[in-house]
């Protein structure tokens, strides 16, 4: 019995740094299509709505923003879409080029971006280019 348990924790201490590799790039991968999928929302919403619209991207934090403002109220911009906090979210830290990527009303891109993202070691690139398209 001792000789069973022996070897069922040699072989766990095998597998668990693959499994922690496995995870990492799960999380990577999932941040990256968060990132994809905001930018085609700014680039849904400027075309959709005639708005210059920007993808923010400050520290970890990742949200759309367009103006001017549709419904009047208070202030001259729409935030589009909620914050999403991709190092609360998936544990993977950000650092970009470009704090902002601005869209026109036609939804091309006016600027670009190189977005790396990392965690355990590991790095994943999402680059949009200065016309808005999406690049590895």
């Amino acid at each position: 019995m001792l000789i069973v348990v022996v070897v069922i924790g040699l072989m766990t201490l095998i597998a668990l740094p693959r499994l922690a590799d496995a995870f990492a790039q799960s999380n990577l991968n999932s941040a990256r299509a968060k990132i994809i999928s905001l930018f085609s929302v700014a680039r849904a919403t400027a075309s959709g709505s005639s708005r210059t619209t920007v993808l923010r991207l400050s520290g970890n934090s990742i949200y759309v923003v367009a103006w001017p403002k549709m419904n009047g109220g208070a202030g001259t911009i729409d935030t589009v879409t909620p914050v999403e906090n991709i190092n609360t979210q998936y544990g993977v830290t950000a650092s970009v080029s470009s704090d902002s990527i601005l869209l026109d009303q036609s939804g091309l891109g006016r600027n670009g971006s190189t977005i790396i993202l990392t965690k355990s070691g590991r790095a994943d690139t999402v680059t949009i280019s200065q016309y808005g398209q999406i690049l590895k």
